[in-house]
């Protein structure tokens, strides 16, 4: 399948529609959480990452937004672990503070590289990588979308200051909205195996996120690699996935 001339067609600008016109209107966290989930492949994924897990619970009292795996082949896998705040929210006060938002999202990347830390065994088994590094050298990335694009040279500074104190990539629900009308959508993934039907299937990109207790059940299966990943878990990946209301349209119009 062509995905990347599928996406090109009608359903990609309307798409882009629909999703602005969330983006304007005053949903929930949750909401836009959700809707990201369902749209998870459209939006957070790319070339080398084909999963997506939403709410990734550290314990029992941490949650992730999102997590993505991306294949980082040979260098292993990369993790990269999402917070998501409202598009209406607000990096800093009138007096130029920062926000209770952003402020609580700072909180969680925290409270994340902590829990990582005093938590080896389980980073071992549910974000398989070649290290449980978590401050330096690591194979986790953090990232924290919230809010609209700022114009303001001051206050982006500001961001980025906060971001590099904290760790963690700052970014705009615009952000998503740019990385989805500029993203390429291939083909097919590259596998080992060179099966085009199993490259085409794992690079469509309608897939909805995995919840945790289907990771989890993918990792409490079978000891998974730390590197090469899709190649090495294809059929598991297509075994577990959902796809949204998107593919199915298209794929019965074609």
């Amino acid at each position: 399948m062509n995905w990347h001339n599928i996406l090109d067609h009608r359903f990609k600008k309307d798409f882009i529609n629909k999703w602005q016109t969330l983006l304007d209107a005053n949903h929930t966290e949750n909401y836009y959480q959700n809707f990201l989930s369902k749209n998870a492949g459209l939006f957070l994924g790319n070339e080398n990452c084909h999963l997506v897990i939403s709410k990734l619970k550290l314990g029992s009292e941490l949650e992730t937004d999102f997590v993505t795996l991306t294949d980082g082949f040979s260098n292993g896998n990369q993790f990269e672990l999402i917070e998501i705040k409202r598009p209406n929210s607000k990096l800093f006060t009138k007096k130029g503070l920062i926000s209770s938002d952003l402020n609580r999202a700072g909180q969680q990347i925290r409270d994340w590289k902590r829990w990582l830390i005093e938590n080896k065994a389980w980073f071992h088994k549910y974000l398989p990588t070649t290290s449980t590094r978590v401050i330096s050298e690591s194979y986790l990335n953090f990232k924290i979308i919230i809010g609209r694009r700022s114009s303001n040279p001051y206050e982006i500074e500001k961001r980025n200051q906060i971001g590099k104190e904290i760790g963690a990539e700052i970014r705009s629900f615009d952000y998503l909205t740019d990385k989805f009308k500029t993203r390429t959508f291939y083909p097919r993934s590259w596998l080992e195996s060179g099966d085009q039907f199993l490259e085409s299937e794992l690079a469509n990109p309608f897939y909805q996120a995995m919840s945790d207790s289907e990771w989890k059940k993918i990792c409490n299966s079978k000891k998974l690699s730390t590197f090469h990943f899709y190649s090495l878990h294809t059929k598991q990946i297509l075994d577990n996935r959902r796809y949204n209301k998107g593919y199915s349209n298209i794929y019965h119009n074609e």
